[in-house]
């Protein structure tokens, strides 16, 4: 039985889709589905139960983790740690299929979510074909910021599970003036709540809501069946996401207020490699120990099948120019 199986076991209910709506179901519910969706094993290595079903934790039993991952090495690391879920995009919808089949390497047993890319904004029949194309290349839950509810609608009716994202939206930069938080004034967590109201009106499982203030935050999160994952919104939503990088210390760019560091893998890199430089530029690398033997009497076999060949020095005297008059061309 795989991880997202013995969850059940823990009191933590799970959103499953039933009719044409998502509803969350206790364990003792569970226990009395068929017992095949929790054997059953896909090609990836994943529960069944994974597809399509999504942990739920609205009674505050405990936040659930998210963060990112772009690599099979951050992704197993993040599943080795026991992250719930990995958000994982790319540049394209081609380059993001590339990183989700090395993200689900990585993490085989782990909910993984994933944007479509704006192609999807184009019409119903192009999201369809972005999500099904993505929900083929491993991810679990179409993850996708600035998709209007009624393109949520259309795949939540084909029960593609679906998250949202409200209040700041990097994708809506302009109209925000830059990043800022948003909901700092009635009209504007008005403006959030109903955001929130309309993605779970069109059949979404969860909401990101990014940099809106703790208090705002928690009132919505108490008034919407929707899971919602606080990107510095706060310790009272039902989850916490924030990027690897910032986790990590891999960010190169600014880290945001709402992010926490725990280590510096950056410049742990950077020490490695500078130490090789200096290993190899002072003949500390390599040693005997790093390199391959011969036997000497295969080796002097060797030496003599090369008598009659130039060395490296030859070659460059032979090719060097014999005289001026080589380059009268000049």
């Amino acid at each position: 039985m795989r991880r997202w199986a013995s969850l059940g076991r823990r009191a933590l209910p799970f959103f499953c889709w039933r009719g044409s709506s998502f509803v969350s179901l206790l364990p003792e519910q569970c226990e009395r589905m068929p017992r095949a969706w929790e054997e059953e094993e896909t090609d990836r290595g994943r529960n069944a139960c994974s597809q399509g079903a999504v942990l739920c934790q609205k009674e505050g039993q405990r936040q659930l983790v998210l963060t990112t991952a772009f690599d099979e090495w951050t992704a197993r690391a993040a599943e080795e740690a026991g992250v719930d879920m990995i958000v994982a995009w790319g540049s394209c919808q081609e380059h993001s299929k590339f990183v989700v089949e090395a993200v689900r390497r990585g993490a085989p047993n782990t909910l993984i979510g994933t944007g479509i890319n704006p192609g999807a904004y184009e019409s119903q029949e192009k999201a369809l074909k972005l999500a099904n194309e993505m929900r083929a290349a491993g991810t679990d839950i179409i993850y996708c910021s600035g998709l209007v509810p009624e393109k949520f609608a259309g795949l939540a009716r084909q029960h593609v599970p679906c998250c949202g994202h409200v209040g700041y939206l990097p994708v809506n930069n302009t109209w925000y003036g830059g990043p800022r938080g948003v909901g700092k004034t009635a009209e504007e967590a008005k403006k959030v709540y109903d955001d929130v109201m309309a993605l779970e009106a069109a059949g979404c499982i969860a909401v990101e809501m990014e940099c809106v203030p703790a208090k705002v935050a928690e009132e919505i999160t108490k008034r919407t069946k929707l899971l919602v994952f606080s990107m510095g919104s706060g310790p009272n939503c039902d989850g916490q996401f924030i990027f690897s990088e910032d986790l990590m210390g891999t960010n190169l760019g600014r880290y945001p207020r709402h992010s926490i560091t725990y280590a510096n893998l950056f410049t742990c890199a950077v020490d490695a490699l500078k130490q090789f430089c200096l290993d190899v530029q002072s003949g500390a690398y390599p040693q005997a120990r790093h390199c391959i033997k011969i036997n000497d009497q295969e080796f002097a076999r060797f030496q003599q099948s090369l008598a009659s060949s130039p060395t490296r020095l030859d070659r460059v005297l032979d090719s060097a120019p014999k005289s001026l008059d080589q380059y009268d061309h000049f």
